[in-house]
């Protein structure tokens, strides 16, 4: 369903800021504020309602709500009509949790849609992972997407899935990745195949994102402050020589602080804060000198869920009920954003061209992996990265416009 907002915002990427010198940045913050230049909620929940039956004028709240509503009671799921009417009004979107999303299914269903129709609704309209196949309940909607099953199909299938008995102290013998279970998924033909699949397999669900967990681990590791940086940096301010490989074994934000500070007399910054910290590798990553603050210009949309302390404990700790699927992708998209630029910034010399291309091909191979949604120009969010990513220096360019410089 491309249409004008995905083009649009493909090429604004690369048309704000051409020719603006150091304005770039808040022409960016403008693009982003102006609701004009991404599809509201409403607007997309009304293009998808037409493909699914609505015929009636496209400015008609009541119609539309009306619609939906009796859509949703034919598969007798009650969601209030203020609720509905408030989508169209763009008074609110619902929100990216577990409760919103049943509510998201339940209407694709409601709308009879195809598998693929729920699929950009999810990505380019409600902006989370489609289908969490590591849940029960999104495996079997999954499967009846798949093969045009209705709502109440799918509610028989997960009433006797949960009857089935789970022995929660046996754990899976191996990582079962969501895409391994997708593709099983994709090759039965019949419920009984899926059945079976559950009854063999019912403990791999109690796993939770093992491919995103091992990426996210894996940037922190490389990007986190470490004890050992302490010394490099002292030796470096007391004016000692550093051989080449003193600095390559620090991590990625100490050796781009290193790379930084030379001639600029940024020593006092560092002084007295924990470079080991959660907090520091993102003030780090957001800001030269601060990470990102409730008073930042960005848009709400891009705000909500935006790495945080509190994200990175969440889901290192594995904390399913306090981690959304929008906070993990966020996460994926910021670390991959910055572990990937600072890396061609300290060592210029690995790519010859293009950049940007390859930048978007392994980002989006990356989130692919992980069950996610690859990089959407028509997401604000997404935009950001992208944009920054078509400029002479990314990383700037992104700190600039989360502080609004």
């Amino acid at each position: 369903m491309p249409g004008y907002f995905t083009y649009h915002s493909s090429d604004s990427i690369w048309n704000i800021g051409d020719g603006d010198g150091d304005g770039y940045s808040k022409k960016a913050l403008e693009y982003l504020n102006d609701p004009s230049n991404f599809r509201p909620f409403s607007q997309g929940l009304t293009e998808f309602i037409k493909k699914c039956g609505y015929n009636k004028a496209e400015d008609d709240i009541a119609a539309k709500t009306n619609f939906i509503l009796s859509k949703l009671s034919d598969i007798n799921v009650p969601v209030s009509k203020s609720t509905v009417k408030d989508w169209f009004s763009d008074k609110r979107r619902p929100a990216l949790v577990s409760n919103s999303r049943t509510i998201m299914f339940q209407l694709c269903f409601a709308l009879n849609s195809s598998f693929d129709d729920v699929k950009w609704f999810f990505n380019h309209i409600y902006f989370d992972k489609s289908f969490n196949c590591h849940t029960k309940e999104e495996a079997v909607y999954y499967y009846c997407f798949r093969h045009g099953l209705p709502y109440s199909h799918a509610l028989s299938l997960i009433s006797e899935i949960n009857s089935y008995k789970t022995n929660e102290n046996t754990s899976p013998s191996g990582d079962v990745f969501t895409k391994e279970i997708k593709d099983r998924i994709d090759q039965f033909s019949s419920d009984g195949e899926l059945l079976n699949f559950f009854k063999e397999n019912n403990n791999i669900f109690l796993q939770w994102n093992k491919t995103a967990l091992t990426y996210i681990n894996k940037f922190v590791s490389d990007i986190q402050g470490r004890q050992s940086d302490r010394a490099v940096i002292e030796a470096y301010k007391n004016g000692q020589a550093l051989l080449h490989k003193d600095i390559a074994n620090c991590s990625l934000i100490i050796q781009e602080y290193l790379h930084e500070s030379k001639d600029k007399g940024r020593f006092a910054y560092i002084h007295g804060k924990n470079i080991t910290s959660i907090s520091f590798m993102l003030e780090r990553i957001t800001s030269t000198d601060a990470g990102i603050s409730k008073e930042t210009d960005i848009p709400g949309i891009v705000k909500l869920n935006f790495p945080s302390k509190k994200t990175f404990s969440d889901i290192l700790n594995k904390s399913e009920t306090s981690t959304s699927y929008d906070s993990i992708r966020k996460c994926l998209v910021l670390l991959k954003f910055y572990h990937f630029w600072v890396t061609l910034l300290l060592n210029p010399d690995i790519i010859d061209d293009c950049a940007f291309d390859i930048y978007c091909e392994e980002t989006n191979a990356l989130l692919d992996s992980c069950g996610y949604e690859e990089l959407f120009p028509g997401n604000p969010y997404d935009w950001l990265f992208l944009w920054a990513a078509t400029t002479e220096e990314p990383l700037t360019s992104l700190r600039d416009a989360i502080s609004g410089v």
